[in-house]
């Protein structure tokens, strides 16, 4: 009968064991060098009083109408509001970021960046169209906010990269 090694304590070998280990994943599959700060960022709301939307549906980059553009539509999905976006890659490196509410509303909405970047800001339109024409690529969130004494949740979605 051989013995129980799963009963056995810790000792200097195993936990060098595990430090060589810990060592190969840190080579092989290392965290992300910006993962702290996406962090941050991610949780990084003034009022925690939000609804949090979650990932629909994404389809990936296809051929847009020009060789050099290439698209992506996101969905996002909150118990009161689903926000749906296409991203457009411009010849200049920016990409343009066209969005829809549904309900469609008039409401206030913010692409907000990592620090240092200010937010950028817009208005959706009775439609529940919106636009940020000239937005650079990286990690951004999208608020929904109804605006100053307006019924209804304010809604956030996940991090995501452009």
């Amino acid at each position: 009968m051989s013995p129980d090694f799963g009963e056995q304590p810790l000792d200097g070998a195993d936990g060098a064991l595990l430090d060589h280990l810990a060592a190969i994943y840190g080579r092989l599959d290392p965290p992300p060098s910006d993962l702290d700060d996406r962090v941050r960022f991610a949780i990084a709301l003034r009022n925690v009083e939000i609804e949090v939307a979650r990932l629909a549906t994404e389809q990936q980059p296809v051929g847009a109408a020009r060789a050099t553009e290439r698209t992506r539509t996101t969905t996002f999905d909150a118990p009161s509001r689903t926000i749906m976006i296409t991203v457009v890659d411009r010849p200049d490196g920016l990409v343009r970021l066209d969005g829809w509410l549904a309900p469609a509303a008039t409401l206030r909405v913010e692409l907000r960046f990592p620090e240092p970047v200010p937010p950028q800001v817009v208005t959706a339109d009775e439609t529940g169209r919106f636009v940020f024409d000239a937005v650079p690529h990286g990690l951004v969130q999208m608020l929904v906010d109804p605006g100053e004494g307006a019924e209804g949740p304010r809604v956030v979605t996940p991090s995501f990269v452009l």
